[in-house]
């Protein structure tokens, strides 16, 4: 004879309502922990990949003064072939190696543009380099000696790049300072 079918017998599947919800209290509590330090992390990548964008370009402009023979200039643009004036780099800014006796930019003389910024990050140049950069054929930057100063917009994050009259360029990271 085979065993009688008894309604004792039946195996457990799934879960509880009690599980879910517990499960879910988990959840929502390692999401309110995680999501502020994520955001951080986009942030200080976004601070990052702008400040290598214009370290990556001074040193453009610095090699290509030494392999031309002549300055060559980094200067605050719109995005156009034109200086601007004084003012938030994070607008955009060209590289152009005019010829001798001239200082502007002209189509000839363009060699790289860099657009504006899209992410909530200001750059500001003081001292001698609020509107541009130049290096000279050696790669010295002797009329360039300045700092910028990239800050976040919601947050105290600060990277300074540093610009020597070497022209050697160093960045700086700097944590919870406040203003430029």
């Amino acid at each position: 004879m085979g065993i009688p079918y008894s309604s004792t017998r039946h195996s457990n599947r799934g879960f509880t309502l009690l599980e879910l919800i517990v499960a879910m209290a988990v959840a929502a509590i390692l999401l309110a922990i995680a999501i502020p330090s994520y955001r951080s992390v986009i942030q200080r990548n976004s601070m990052a990949a702008t400040v290598n964008d214009l370290v990556g370009d001074l040193n453009f402009a610095r090699s290509q003064a030494v392999t031309r023979g002549r300055q060559v200039y980094v200067c605050r643009s719109n995005g156009n072939n034109s200086c601007d004036g004084d003012g938030d780099w994070s607008d955009g800014w060209i590289i152009y190696a005019p010829d001798p006796g001239s200082e502007s930019p002209n189509d000839d003389n363009v060699l790289r543009v860099h657009g504006a910024m899209t992410n909530q990050i200001s750059i500001v140049g003081n001292n001698n380099i609020t509107s541009r950069v130049f290096f000279d054929p050696n790669g010295f930057a002797m009329g360039s000696i300045g700092t910028f100063t990239a800050t976040a917009h919601d947050s105290a994050q600060q990277t300074l790049v540093v610009i020597a009259s070497t022209g050697r360029i160093r960045t700086e990271t700097v944590q919870g300072s406040s203003g430029t």
